[in-house]
């Protein structure tokens, strides 16, 4: 027995050589994997479909910024789809965009955005102004969001087909499929919550707020030179009229020529 006691030494350190390898490979082999397959779609935030802009948004959270690789200053709402042909489609939004402000009120929520174009489609107003990122550069868009096309339904069981974004680590199909009823769900009672929310007298007052302040950060810059302008002008037009003045106070003394001229009939006048 003495004499066995050496081989089976040496076999079991062999099969311990060999499971320790061979889990070795195995963690390897799954890691690479992990980092090869397409990103959850259960860590990415769930789905709203925007009634403004016909498109599919989710925040930019730290899930979001992992998975599609953002910067950290992209900060708003993540364009997933866009419906061929509807308002983000025609206004140039593209899939992968990120929106971070509308009418210059910053957006962190997708259903934010709808209570924005809403608030602003109460007030008659259907011109909108979306600034955000575009593959890591600003970028700024206009859209046309009148009362009919917000009141225009989206069929969400088209949504599945819509134009995408896609990557090696994202899915969209995958993502639409673990959410889809969820999709169609909040859908549905996304529009009384939006009315709600823009109808208080607390939103109308921030939605003011910060139109009146990009209105004021747009024109104060290009107005400055130009009033400069007009007061040099103003103050040259000046200068020109004195001697405009001079001339009229010269013409009035060759009156007073001519008055000295009648004088002088007088004068005749009395000599006679």
């Amino acid at each position: 027995m003495a004499a066995l006691a050496g081989p089976l030494i040496s076999l079991q350190r062999f099969d311990m050589t060999r499971l320790t390898a061979l889990k070795t490979a195995t963690a390897l082999t799954l890691a690479t994997i992990a980092a090869a397959a397409p990103a959850s779609a259960s860590t990415l935030h769930s789905p709203y479909v925007s009634r403004a802009l016909d498109a599919v948004l989710i925040p930019v959270t730290a899930d979001t910024i992992a998975a599609f690789g953002l910067g950290g200053d992209e900060t708003g709402v993540l364009v997933l789809s866009v419906e061929p042909g509807g308002v983000a489609d025609a206004s140039g939004i593209v899939p992968g965009d990120i929106i971070s402000t509308v009418q210059g009120k910053a957006v962190a929520d997708p259903i934010l955005l709808d209570e924005i174009v809403y608030y602003w489609i109460s007030q008659g107003m259907f011109d909108f102004g979306f600034d955000g990122w575009r593959d890591g550069a600003t970028a700024s868009y206009a859209a046309v969001v009148t009362q009919e096309e917000w009141l225009s339904l989206v069929d969400v069981t088209t949504i599945s087909t819509w134009s995408s974004y896609s990557s090696e680590s994202y899915s969209y199909e995958a993502y639409y499929a673990e959410y889809s009823e969820e999709i169609a769900s909040s859908y549905e009672s996304s529009e009384s919550m939006i009315e709600t929310t823009a109808e208080s007298e607390d939103f109308a007052g921030e939605a003011d707020a910060a139109a009146d302040a990009e209105v004021m950060d747009d024109s104060g810059a290009d107005d400055a030179p130009a009033d400069d302008t007009a007061v040099d002008d103003g103050t040259d037009g000046d200068g020109g009229d004195d001697p405009g003045m001079d001339d009229g106070a010269a013409d009035d003394g060759g009156d007073d020529s001519d008055m000295d001229a009648g004088g002088g009939d007088d004068t005749t006048g009395d000599e006679e």
